[in-house]
């Protein structure tokens, strides 16, 4: 058992070490995933905001060029100009226009809030660099931007001799101070980012979902691959409270058999040593597969291997009863086993039995003519139905060269392609011809029989052989 024990620590350190690097990833790609989303939006907004003032930009520079082409015109209507430059179109929070030396010539709208120094008016004015910002103010975020004009400061008086040649003084470099809301822009213009927006968030979302959906698809993976994994060890303890195929009995050649349609089975056997009696052999087969049905072997052999019912055949039917007793107060009605148990005395070469609902093992001797098989019917119904059930105990002479074959409905009940059952039948053909052989020779010729009728078909319940060659006891 300490083999197992070892599988069983190393199962879960391994299934804490997976759960762990599993659960690392997925944090990451939730975290992945809301960076993504985060970056997404972020990158939204600035772009948005950047095309916003970019339009907003482009209408002041178009109205400070139409306010410059209207003062080179008509001079004396830069009050005019100026006005209507405020009502044209849009919402401007403040104007204003100021001469090279910074004073100011005409206003309009709020109070500035002078966002630029005058080292950044002087550096505009020399490099002809552009100068914008983006403020905040009472009516929102505003741009604000200055820029150039070139146009008469002040109109020339009118007089007759200089009417012909000149109409106004030179032009003049002035400064343009503009501010409109940054809310004041075409939202048209934003489509191709929000599609962005909704495509890249999207994208992140089902990124998130998805781990979301892992996170809890691995939870129930690592729960069913942990009960994998616990059904194994199971399967492991239940095969090693099989009997020792290298065991050597007395007066008993064994070869057996046992493959589940499951990981865990219902079937069971077990063949151990009686101390002044000889050798006991047990088959059961418990309703259904599975772990429940594995649970309930496991209280069956118990109770076999605990039991005085080899002493004589008094005891042996009464411990059938108290057996089936027990399986009815503790097991579902739904739950029941049928089992056969003997004991072979090689003082006396009898085989003593009780079959509860058993298949009937097969007792094949030779007769000096032929073959002589009969099956061990005595006994009662199947454990753990009938509280009440009377069961009778049996005796029949074997000699050296006797051959008993006991199996689980898992061999007769197995079905080809076209649902054909192996039946009985089959089986006491291949002992007819194998008295001479073998106990594990027998073994070989029923599996190869098995196979060659049911072909790729599945077995459909649990598969238990057991074959035991009476021989001369050892002197």
């Amino acid at each position: 058992m300490s083999s197992i024990n070892q599988a069983f620590e190393s199962s879960k350190a391994r299934s804490r070490r997976i759960y762990r690097w599993v659960t690392v990833w997925l944090s990451l790609s939730a975290a992945i995933a809301l960076l993504l989303l985060a970056n997404s939006i972020r990158d939204y907004f600035f772009v948005a905001r950047l095309i916003a003032t970019q339009q907003i930009r482009h209408e002041m520079s178009q109205r400070a060029a139409a306010l410059e082409h209207q003062l080179r015109q008509d001079p004396k209507a830069r009050a005019s100009a100026f006005t209507s430059l405020m009502e044209a179109g849009g919402h401007a929070v403040w104007t204003e226009l100021r001469s090279n030396d910074g004073s100011l010539l005409e206003h309009a709208g709020a109070s500035p809030q002078r966002p630029f120094s005058d080292g950044e008016y002087r550096r505009h004015a020399r490099n002809h660099e552009p100068l914008y910002k983006v403020v905040t103010t009472a009516n929102g975020d505003v741009v604000v931007e200055v820029f150039p004009i070139r146009a008469p400061a002040n109109p020339l008086p009118a007089s007759p001799a200089f009417h012909a040649e000149i109409h106004a003084g030179p032009p003049s470099p002035m400064m343009l101070e503009m501010a409109m809301p940054l809310s004041d822009v075409d939202q048209s213009n934003f489509w191709p980012i929000r599609r962005n927006l909704f495509i890249n968030c999207s994208g992140a979302l089902a990124l998130l979902v998805t781990v979301v959906v892992a996170g809890f698809a691995f939870r129930s993976y690592a729960h069913g691959k942990h009960l994998e994994e616990q059904l194994e060890i199971a399967r492991q303890v239940q095969s090693e409270l099989l009997p020792s195929l290298t065991k050597k009995y007395n007066g008993v050649d064994l070869a057996t058999e046992y493959t589940p349609a499951e990981q865990v089975g219902g079937d069971f056997y077990d063949v151990f040593q009686v101390k002044n009696v000889g050798t006991a052999l047990v088959m059961g087969d418990v309703s259904g597969k599975g772990v429940p049905a594995a649970l309930l072997t496991g209280v069956i052999h118990g109770a076999v291997r605990s039991s005085l019912w080899f002493e004589s055949p008094a005891l042996h039917e009464s411990e059938s009863q108290e057996l089936n007793r027990l399986l009815c107060e503790s097991a579902s009605q739904e739950r029941y086993a049928s089992m056969f148990w003997c004991y072979y005395d090689p003082s006396v070469r009898s085989l003593n039995y009780v079959n509860a609902g058993h298949c009937p093992p097969l007792l094949v001797r030779g007769n000096g003519s032929g073959v002589e098989i009969s099956s061990l019917r005595e006994g009662g119904p199947v454990l753990g139905m009938l509280p009440d059930a009377q069961y009778e105990h049996a005796r029949v002479e074997v000699s050296a060269g006797d051959i008993l074959v006991m199996y689980s409905d898992g061999l007769v009940e197995a079905a080809n392609s076209h649902g054909e059952e192996y039946g009985e039948d089959r089986l006491r053909e291949v002992l007819a011809t194998g008295i001479e052989k073998s106990a594990d020779a027998i073994r070989r010729s029923i599996l190869n029989s098995l196979a060659a009728f049911s072909g790729a078909s599945k077995l459909r319940d649990d598969l238990t052989i057991v074959v035991a060659h009476f021989v001369p006891v050892w002197s």
